[in-house]
């Protein structure tokens, strides 16, 4: 495969702004209640280059769980545990600048596909897509600088 992340893709994103995330989550079948609680909390994401070449790491940190994703290889899937505490089998791609991150929970395979579209927008923000039921979301991460280590 010869696509790779680009540069621009690399860094740590903070959550700035939603669309429709809550009709996503509805349209998912997430009950109001949780809902609320996914909604509150924050949510950064860090994307960066492994130490092995061709590989590429990704981190979802949020105030409640956080996942690690280290190591992985564009169109080679992988299972890890997803934010919602299942396991996933999770395939990241690359196509027409990009990034994809497709999410398969191993315990129900049949009905819970989904993915994620990344691109990189004229602000140098990270925006996140996802689609269910005709229900388009989009969330918007600002670049933030990483704290510094004391």
């Amino acid at each position: 495969m010869s696509e790779v992340v680009p540069d621009k893709f690399f860094g740590r994103y903070q959550l700035e702004k939603s669309e429709n995330f809550d009709e996503f989550l509805s349209s998912k079948g997430v009950n109001w209640f949780v809902r609320q609680m996914i909604k509150l909390a924050g949510l950064t994401k860090v994307i960066g280059q492994n130490q092995e070449v061709g590989k590429y790491n990704m981190e979802n940190l949020t105030s409640k769980k956080n996942t690690n994703y280290q190591g992985w290889e564009l169109g080679k899937s992988f299972e890890a545990p997803g934010l919602d505490g299942n396991q996933h089998q999770i395939t990241f791609d690359f196509k027409e600048n990009e990034l994809s991150e497709h999410h398969i929970r191993l315990n129900e395979p049949e009905t819970s596909a989904e993915t994620y579209f990344y691109t990189i927008d004229d602000n140098s923000q990270l925006v996140m897509r996802m689609e269910n039921n005709g229900i388009v979301c989009r969330r918007w991460f600002k670049r933030v600088e990483p704290k510094e280590q004391k």
